[in-house]
């Protein structure tokens, strides 16, 4: 057989077994592999994002003053226990509270050459009051601290015991963008101790 007949051999191969395929009808669709998918394709979009909502500048500033209430009173431990006159009161403090932080430093660690030990921790504390505007702004802070520190002299004689928990209100002021302690109050703890 030459080429020609060998190549009209296999196309009629290929027509009678096509013609042997069964029926006529087309195969069922769970057979079929489509090749456009049946359900569309979804491009992922960006999701929307929120609007930023604006804080409101008194809530921003209670936040201010409440971080800088609590540097504060552990600095002032701080330098009652391990500082002297010379401390850095003036980071967090303005006059006159600050003034009389160094008074009371010149007093028991100048004049009676005290040792001051223990420790105190800022419990709790809420903005009370707070006046915010582009001359000046103000806050009351209230809050409950413990107080366990004692001084001795240099004879030994315990001069100051420790008052444990107690109350303080504190008046801040905003200077220079920081807000700084301008008063200080002791309380009784039932004024600002709700724990």
């Amino acid at each position: 057989m030459n080429r020609y007949g060998a190549t009209l051999a296999a196309i009629g191969l290929l027509l009678a077994l096509g013609a042997c395929g069964g029926s006529d009808k087309p195969a069922a669709a769970s057979n079929r592999t489509p090749i456009i998918p049946s359900t569309p394709v979804t491009v992922p979009t960006e999701t929307p994002r929120a609007t930023p909502t604006p804080v409101d500048p008194t809530t921003a500033a209670r936040q201010q003053v409440l971080a800088a209430y609590a540097v504060f009173y552990t600095q002032v431990i701080n330098g009652l226990r391990d500082g002297g006159v010379t401390y850095p009161y003036e980071k967090f403090m303005i006059d006159p509270a600050l003034t009389a932080a160094k008074d009371n430093q010149t007093y028991y660690k100048g004049l009676r050459r005290a040792k001051i030990s223990g420790d105190g921790r800022l419990l709790e504390s809420k903005v009370s009051d707070i006046r915010v505007s582009s001359k000046s702004s103000t806050a009351t802070v209230v809050a409950c601290v413990t107080d366990n520190l004692t001084a001795v002299d240099k004879n030994g004689k315990v001069i100051a015991k420790p008052a444990g928990k107690i109350s303080r209100r504190d008046g801040l002021k905003l200077v220079k963008g920081r807000w700084m302690v301008y008063l200080t109050e002791t309380q009784d703890k039932s004024y600002g101790c709700t724990r």
